[in-house]
């Protein structure tokens, strides 16, 4: 398979751990959107949004979906919030097969419990943070996905089997 494999899905779904499993057993380059930027910026994801503000870092994250658009036999984590924009949702299908990891808001929360990183759960009431955001991205990430893997009760390895299992790895 030449397609890229696009893991979409919440922050803390396990996206980067998934991509980073997959692309060593697979032998392919591994891009994580989010890190991609950091390194290109020189900056945090929470220090671009309070320096140069969210569209700013959205342009960034549609400039790198375009390149996406030609399969390469990699992986990528996409950034949570990249399937708000169709332009970006299109090109990552158009270079690959996009595989949303499902979870529950209960779940997030406990992946995300020691991380203060994340711009959009800053302050108080994380969890009812992450139900609010993933209620309202719920529709996108399924409409995006050519596969969805619920990885609520999954651990990393189950999540892998699952992954290997759907594309018939």
């Amino acid at each position: 398979m030449k397609k890229n494999i696009v893991l979409i899905g919440f922050m803390g779904s396990g996206k980067t751990s998934a991509g980073i499993r997959l692309s060593k057993s697979l032998k392919r380059e591994f891009i994580d959107t989010d890190d991609f930027i950091e390194k290109r910026e020189g900056m945090t994801i929470n220090e671009i949004f309070e320096e140069k503000g969210e569209p700013y870092f959205r342009n960034i994250e549609k400039e790198l979906c375009r390149r996406f658009a030609e399969p390469k036999s990699k992986i990528i984590a996409t950034g949570g919030g990249i399937i708000k924009d169709d332009e970006n949702v299109a090109n990552l299908r158009k270079g690959g097969v996009i595989i949303y990891l499902r979870s529950t808001p209960e779940r997030i929360a406990y992946n995300l419990r020691f991380d203060n990183s994340r711009p959009l759960l800053a302050g108080d009431n994380k969890q009812e943070k992450i139900a609010a955001l993933m209620a309202e991205r719920k529709e996108l990430y399924e409409r995006c996905a050519d596969i969805t893997i619920d990885v609520s009760n999954m651990n990393l390895d189950e999540t892998l089997k699952k992954i290997y299992e759907v594309l018939g790895l």
